[in-house]
């Protein structure tokens, strides 16, 4: 490839990243349903022509971001932690991953928050729920991966089913962390209760739930912390 050609798909690069940004911003500022590609363009600083080089429809990046979200959100979950040493050491840390999440990525959250209640009936197309459904083949697997670890070396209660627990603890996850991300301030007005404090109390729940030998005393000290 020569130096020009090389250029240029960096800089299509570049511009492609800025446009995906741009939609995410004025997605999370409105709402998906009252964005046009006009305002895209508008808010990127591109023209309407440029912005459909790059994508045919709002649902196109729509579902981009949204993917993107995704990959990053499960590299959170597979990061290896040599401090775990057991299965159910490594849960909790994967757990602990979500809590995280929600502290220095927000954003994300609401924005997948927003697509699930946007495509909450259908997807717009059948390329896009392939693309969508492949991006998340990968997911659940890790978390599969640890509760079988801890049967095997004794960490993990061995009554449960790996898949259904994966999928539990998963699910309750993303529900919980999505509505203290997008409620969470009107919860905290309307209760007086800290959203953080809320997710802290649900992810040592999960981690000692799955134990075989769980310690109830982990909760007097988040009380004492308090």
């Amino acid at each position: 490839m020569k130096k020009w050609e090389a250029e240029l798909d960096d800089l299509r690069v570049k511009r492609r990243d800025q446009i995906l940004e741009a939609a995410k911003e004025i997605f999370l500022e409105k709402d998906i349903a009252s964005i046009t590609m006009a305002h895209i363009a508008a808010h990127a600083g591109v023209t309407r022509v440029t912005l459909y080089n790059y994508f045919s429809s709002i649902h196109e990046i729509v579902f981009e971001i949204q993917i993107k979200i995704i990959n990053e959100i499960t590299g959170y979950s597979q990061t290896e932690d040599v401090s775990a040493k057991t299965g159910a050491d490594q849960l909790a840390l994967m757990i602990n991953d979500w809590l995280q999440l929600y502290r220095e990525h927000p954003d994300h959250l609401r924005f997948i928050a927003q697509f699930d209640h946007f495509y909450r009936d259908s997807f717009p197309s059948e390329e896009l729920r392939e693309r969508y459904k492949k991006s998340m083949e990968s997911r659940g697997s890790e978390w599969i991966a640890a509760i079988e670890k801890g049967m095997k070396d004794g960490s993990v209660l061995r009554t449960f089913d790996p898949v259904l627990l994966g999928s539990m603890i998963s699910h309750t996850l993303t529900s919980m962390v999505l509505r203290m991300a997008t409620r969470g301030h009107l919860i905290q007005k309307q209760f007086g209760l800290d959203p953080e404090q809320i997710l802290t109390y649900l992810t040592n729940f999960l981690s000692q739930f799955v134990r075989a030998k769980p310690d109830p005393s982990i909760f007097e000290l988040e009380r004492t912390a308090e």
